[in-house]
């Protein structure tokens, strides 16, 4: 499986991410969730049509809803900027530390897991029950964070395993 998994890692165009639909879907934006998906254009939500009628003040103290409604929208504007601009700017650090940090821990995690199974081929795991036990043995080890599990520990629960 860690095999499958780094091929997939280091292969070009490796296919769908997990959680993916393989192609466009109906609804939000070209198969992704909707959190991924691009804006769809609409009407805003929360605003259901709702119109406002203006009226000519009658004196200085007069209806000031039109004023009102253009400040927000100014101010609506400036926040939707900057927060685009923000959102750009940690979308840009995420794609150029985090994404190839995360993908580098993750290869070497399952080269850990390969030099493991090649070292001990009789090395089993029960994912169902979490343990750990050797091909043809009679004794069963709770299973360890296999995300976390060195050569050298995989060494010590084989050599216990045995022992037992």
């Amino acid at each position: 499986m860690a095999r499958a998994r780094l091929g997939q890692i280091q292969g070009p165009g490796a296919g769908p991410q997990p959680g993916y639909a393989a192609g466009p879907q109906p609804g939000y934006g070209a198969g992704q969730p909707g959190w991924a998906a691009e804006p769809q254009a609409g009407p805003l939500p929360g605003r259901g049509g709702r119109q406002r009628s203006y009226s000519q003040p009658s004196d200085i103290g007069g209806d000031l809803s039109f004023g009102d409604d253009v400040a927000g929208a100014v101010l609506g504007m400036a926040g939707r900027f900057i927060g685009r601009s923000i959102g750009r700017r940690v979308q840009d650090k995420l794609a150029q530390q985090v994404v190839p940090a995360l993908a580098a821990k993750q290869e070497a995690m399952l080269r850990e897991q390969i030099a493991i199974a090649e070292r001990h081929p009789d090395l089993r795991a029960c994912l169902t029950d979490q343990v750990v036990f050797l091909e043809g043995g009679s004794r069963a080890l709770p299973m360890p964070n296999l995300a976390t599990v060195t050569l050298d520990q995989a060494d010590a629960l084989v050599a216990s395993l045995r022992d037992g």
